[in-house]
C-alpha cells in the first residue's frame, strides 16, 4: 500500500473529489502548467493503476498526449484527477493516501530527470539545500503559484503554495519524497490547506 501518514486523519475519498470540485470553481484559464507536468501525471496514473485508466484521463481532458515544454490550462487537471482518483483510491488505501502516491511519484520522476539528478548532486545528499530548490522548481513548471520557505531550525521548515490546484495530501507525499531522497531520517510531513488555495506544508527530519 505504500505509506499511510497521517492515517489517523485520513478523509474519505468523496471529500477529496469535492475538495477538487472547490479548486476547479476557482481556476483561471490564463493560469498554466506546463507540458512534462502533465507527462509526470499521466505516468503516474499508469504505474499507481494501469494503462486503460490513462488513456481514460486522456479521453476525459480531449487532449492526445502533452509536449513537454508547451503550456496546457491548469482547466485540464480536473477532469484527469476525477476520472482516476477513484480507482487509485480503492488501490492504495483510500483517496488521501492515493493522492500521497501521486506526489511521492512526481518527486519520484522529477528526481529522476536531468534536473532532478543535478539537483541531489548539488545538494551532495543534503535535505536542507535540496528542499531550498523547492520554489525555483514550482517557478518552471507554473505560471501562477509562489511557493515561500521558511526554516524555523536546522532541520525544520515551513512550505507555502499561495494557489494549489492540487489538494494538500499531494504537496505530503511529494516533500517527504524529496526528504526520503536524501540522508534525512526521521521524516515528518504534514500538509493543510489555510487559504482558498493556500497549502501549508511542515516538514522535520532528525
Amino acid at each position: 500500500m505504500g505509506h499511510l501518514e497521517n492515517a489517523g486523519s485520513t478523509q474519505p475519498l468523496e471529500f477529496w473529489l469535492q475538495d477538487l470540485e472547490r479548486r476547479r470553481a476557482l481556476m483561471k484559464p490564463e493560469h498554466t502548467m506546463r507540458g512534462f507536468f502533465f507527462n509526470g501525471l499521466m505516468e503516474n496514473i499508469r504505474t499507481l493503476g494501469d494503462e486503460a485508466l490513462a488513456r481514460r484521463c486522456l479521453e476525459a481532458c480531449g487532449e492526445e498526449r502533452f509536449v513537454d515544454f508547451f503550456n496546457y490550462s491548469v482547466q485540464l487537471l480536473p477532469p484527469i484527477l476525477r476520472t482516476s482518483l477513484p480507482l487509485l483510491a480503492e488501490r492504495h488505501g483510500g483517496g488521501e493516501n492515493a493522492l500521497r502516491q501521486v506526489g511521492r511519484r512526481a518527486s519520484s520522476d522529477f528526481m529522476a530527470s536531468v534536473a532532478g539528478k543535478a539537483m541531489l548532486m548539488l545538494a551532495q545528499n543534503r535535505p536542507r539545500p535540496l528542499i531550498n530548490s523547492i520554489p525555483s522548481a514550482f517557478r518552471v513548471g507554473m505560471s501562477f503559484s509562489h511557493a515561500e520557505l521558511t526554516w524555523m531550525g536546522p532541520t525544520r521548515g515551513r512550505l507555502q503554495m499561495d494557489i494549489s490546484y492540487m489538494p494538500p495530501p499531494f504537496h505530503e507525499g511529494m516533500v517527504r519524497y524529496m526528504l526520503e531522497a536524501t540522508s534525512a531520517q526521521g521524516i515528518q510531513v504534514t500538509a493543510r490547506a489555510t487559504g482558498e488555495l493556500l497549502i501549508t506544508c511542515d516538514f522535520s527530519w532528525e
